[in-house]
C-alpha cells in the first residue's frame, strides 16, 4: 500500500470522527482510510458471528526481495575473479601466507538454487507455504527459465561434442586416449620415477635406451598416422574450444538479458514461463495456494510458523481469570465464595473470543491508514491464519477439487479449509489441533524486513489466556543480494562475457577430467563392486528417506535475525507497537463487558517489560500495555528476547 508522505498537521480533537477540514488526513486524495468498522467488537446489542475472514492484502510481486531472489536464479561464477584468487593463492605460496579461498557460488544460487526450488516448491507433492514480504509466482517463473536454459545449455554442449566427434574423429580419441592415460602415467609419477630410475645408473640407462629404440621401431611404421592423430587432435581441440566458449557466451548474454527484465525500472515482470504450459500451471497453482491462509508450525527449539520467519521471539501473554469488576473492587463475597446477592448478575457479559479478536482486529485495522498523531505503520497488513501441525501439512491438499469448490466471481480459487477456519474459534480450544489467529505484519526496508505477530484468544474455564506470538522474517543474505547491471556497467558485462565463458570452457573441461577419473576408477579391479554397493546404498536410502517438512525459499535465502543496528530496533519497535496495542485493546474490551482488567494490565506490562530487552546492561525499550513506550535500566540475569 503506498502511504502519503507524512504533511498532516495534528488537530485538536479526535482523528477518528470523520471531519474533513484543511490538514486532516481524509482532506488528502487517493489515501485509502478505513472510517468505518463492523460491528462485532461493538458491545450494543447481540454479536452475530461472522460469515467471512479477514484476508491478507495481494502479495508484492515486484519489489526488491522478489527481484533479487528471481535474479538470484541466473548468478554465474565470476571467472575473472576465480583467476585473480588463483594468482593470489600463487603469492601466498611464494610469500609463506595462509592461501586465499578461490570463490565459488553459493549453495543458494544459481542452477542449484533453482533446482531446490523447483523440487521443493513448484513440483512438490505437498501445499507451499506462505510467501511473505515478496511474490513467489515471480520467483518461479526465472526458476524455471533458469533451469531451462540449463538443459538447453547442457543439449547445445553434447551437440558440439558429437559434431566435434563427428568431424574430427580420430582427433577426438587421441584427446580422449590422452585423457584417460595422462592420470596413470603422468599425474601418477611413472614416467618421472622410470626416467629417474634410468638416469640413476650406467646399466638402467642402457636398459631405458634399448627399450626405447625397440618401441621406436614398432611406432615409426605408423608415424604417418600418428602425425595426421596429433594434428587432428589439434584441430579438434581448438574448435572444441571455440565453439564451447560459444555456447557459455550466449549463455551469458541471455543472463543479462534475463537480469536486465528484472531492473527497478520495470513496473511488472513476468509471473508466467513462457512456452511452458505444464510449469505456468503449476505456478498458478501455487499462485493459488499463496491466497490461502493456512500456516504450518514445527518445534525447532521452539515452535515456529513456518514462512513466517525462522526469528521466533518468545510466545506468551496475560492469563487470567474472569472475575467481575464489581467483586474485584468492592471483595463482597458471599457463602462458599459466591456472589454476595444470589439471583444478581455477576456482571460479565457474556462475549465469544471471536469477538475478542475482532475488536483486536478492528484496533489493528486503524494503525494502516494514514494518521494524524503519528506516522502510520508501513505496508500494515492484517490478516488471519489458521495453523496447522507440520505432520498434517504434508496431507493437506495441494490443489482444491474444482467440482467441490468452484472458482469464484473474483477468479481466485476457493480455500478448501474455509469452512474450518471460520467454525475454528466459536469451539473450545482445547482437542484442537488447527486454531485460527489473528495476524498483524509490518512490512518494511523494501521487503527485507517482515515482523508478523500472530494473537490468539482461548476462553475454556472461565478463564482468558492471550497469546502472542512474533516472528521476525530477516533480509536476505549478503550472497543473495545482486543488483542488475546498467549502463556502462552493462555494456562491460557484454564485452566481458566471452572471458568468463572462456574459464567456464576452462572448468568443463576440469570437471569432465574428474567424472572421467571416477569411471576409470570404478572400472579397476576390487572398485567395481564398491561402486555397485554405493549406487545401491543411495538407492535404498532414497527410498526409504521421510519426504522433507514444509520449507520456506526466503527463510532458505535469507539470515536468521537482522545484522543491522537499525534494522534490529525496527523489528523491536513494531513488535513492541503491535503487541502494546493489541494487549491495551483487549483490556479495554474487557473493561467494556465487565471483567476485572487489573491482572490483565499486570501480566501484559511484565511480559512485554521481560521481551523487550536491547542488551546486558543497555536501556530497555519496553512497550506498555497502554500502547506508550518507556525506557528503564535492565535488570541483571533478565532473559534475552524471544
Amino acid at each position: 500500500m503506498s502511504l502519503l508522505p507524512w504533511r498532516v498537521v495534528p488537530l485538536i480533537g479526535s482523528s477518528r470522527d470523520g471531519v474533513k477540514e484543511p490538514g486532516h488526513a481524509e482532506a488528502f486524495p487517493g489515501v485509502p482510510i478505513q472510517v468505518e468498522f463492523g460491528t462485532p467488537g461493538s458491545t450494543e446489542g447481540p454479536w452475530q458471528p461472522r460469515t467471512s475472514y479477514s484476508s491478507r492484502d495481494d502479495v508484492p510481486a515486484a519489489n526488491q526481495v522478489t527481484r533479487q531472489l528471481a535474479g538470484i536464479m541466473h548468478a554465474r561464477v565470476d571467472r575473472i575473479g576465480q583467476a585473480r584468487d588463483l594468482l593470489g593463492r600463487w603469492q601466498d605460496r611464494t610469500l609463506g601466507r595462509q592461501q586465499r579461498t578461490v570463490r565459488q557460488l553459493p549453495e543458494i544460487a544459481g542452477d542449484r538454487l533453482a533446482k531446490w526450488t523447483l523440487d521443493h516448491v513448484l513440483t512438490a507433492r505437498q501445499r507451499p507455504v506462505p510467501s511473505f514480504g515478496f511474490g513467489l509466482a515471480p520467483v518461479l517463473t526465472h526458476g524455471v527459465a533458469a533451469q531451462r536454459q540449463r538443459w538447453l545449455r547442457g543439449l547445445l554442449l553434447v551437440a558440439v561434442a558429437v559434431l566435434i566427434v563427428g568431424r574430427h574423429p580420430w582427433g577426438a580419441a587421441t584427446l580422449a586416449g590422452i585423457a584417460a592415460l595422462y592420470p596413470y602415467l603422468i599425474a601418477s609419477g611413472a614416467v618421472g620415477a622410470l626416467l629417474r630410475w634410468g638416469l640413476g645408473a650406467l646399466v638402467p640407462m642402457l636398459v631405458l635406451a634399448v627399450g626405447a629404440f625397440l618401441a621406436w621401431t614398432q611406432v615409426e611404421s605408423h608415424a604417418a598416422a600418428i602425425r595426421f592423430a596429433v594434428q587432428d587432435a589439434v584441430s579438434a581441440g581448438v574448435w572444441l574450444v571455440l565453439l564451447t566458449t560459444a555456447v557459455y557466451t550466449v549463455d551469458g548474454w541471455i543472463v543479462l538479458a534475463h537480469m536486465a527484465s528484472l531492473r527497478a525500472s520495470r513496473e511488472r515482470i513476468r509471473s508466467r514461463p513462457r512456452f511452458a504450459p505444464r510449469a505456468a500451471a503449476r505456478v498458478a497453482q501455487c499462485e493459488a495456494a499463496e491466497s490461502w491462509q493456512g500456516i504450518p508450525y514445527r518445534m525447532e527449539g521452539t515452535h515456529r510458523f513456518v514462512g513466517a520467519g525462522r526469528d521466533a521471539w518468545r510466545p506468551g501473554g496475560p492469563r487470567i481469570q474472569l472475575v467481575p469488576t464489581r467483586l474485584a473492587n468492592e471483595g463482597d463475597e458471599g457463602p462458599e465464595g459466591g456472589p454476595a446477592n444470589e439471583g444478581e448478575p455477576d456482571g460479565i457479559r457474556k462475549f465469544e473470543a471471536d469477538e475478542l479478536l475482532d475488536r483486536v482486529r478492528e484496533e489493528l485495522e486503524r494503525l494502516k491508514g494514514t494518521l494524524v498523531e503519528t506516522h502510520a505503520l508501513p505496508n500494515c497488513d492484517v490478516f488471519e491464519a489458521l495453523a496447522v501441525p507440520e505432520s498434517r501439512w504434508k496431507k493437506l491438499p495441494r490443489v482444491a477439487g474444482r467440482s467441490q469448490h468452484p472458482v469464484g466471481s473474483d477468479g481466485k480459487v476457493p480455500w478448501p479449509e474455509a469452512e474450518e477456519m471460520l467454525a475454528e474459534a466459536r469451539r473450545a480450544p482445547s482437542g484442537h489441533e488447527s486454531r485460527r489467529y489473528l495476524a498483524a505484519q509490518v512490512v518494511d526496508w523494501k521487503g527485507h524486513i517482515v515482523v508478523t505477530v500472530f494473537a490468539h484468544a482461548a476462553l475454556e474455564g472461565k478463564t482468558l489466556h492471550f497469546i502472542t506470538r512474533p516472528h521476525v522474517l530477516a533480509p536476505l543474505k549478503g550472497e543473495v543480494r545482486n543488483a542488475p547491471a546498467e549502463g556502462w556497467a552493462l555494456v562491460g558485462k557484454i564485452v566481458l562475457a566471452p572471458v568468463h565463458a572462456l574459464g567456464d570452457t576452462v572448468a568443463l573441461a576440469h570437471a569432465s577430467y574428474g567424472v572421467l577419473l571416477r569411471a576409470l576408477s570404478g572400472l579397476l579391479p576390487g572398485a567395481l563392486g564398491r561402486a555397485l554397493r554405493e549406487r545401491m546404498a543411495l538407492t535404498l536410502d532414497s527410498v526409504t528417506k521421510e519426504e522433507p517438512g514444509p520449507v520456506s525459499l526466503r527463510e532458505h535465502c535469507g539470515l536468521v535475525s537482522p545484522e543491522d543496528m537499525h534494522q534490529a530496533e525496527d523489528v523491536a519497535r513494531h513488535i513492541s507497537i503491535l503487541q502494546s496495542r493489541m494487549f491495551s485493546t483487549v483490556s479495554a474490551f474487557l473493561a467494556d463487558h465487565g471483567v476485572a482488567t487489573g491482572e490483565f494490565k499486570r501480566q501484559a506490562a511484565e511480559f512485554v517489560t521481560k521481551v523487550f530487552i536491547s542488551g546486558d546492561n543497555n536501556q530497555v525499550n519496553t512497550g506498555t500495555v497502554h500502547g506508550g513506550q518507556t525506557q528503564s535500566g535492565a535488570s541483571d540475569g533478565a532473559p534475552a528476547k524471544g
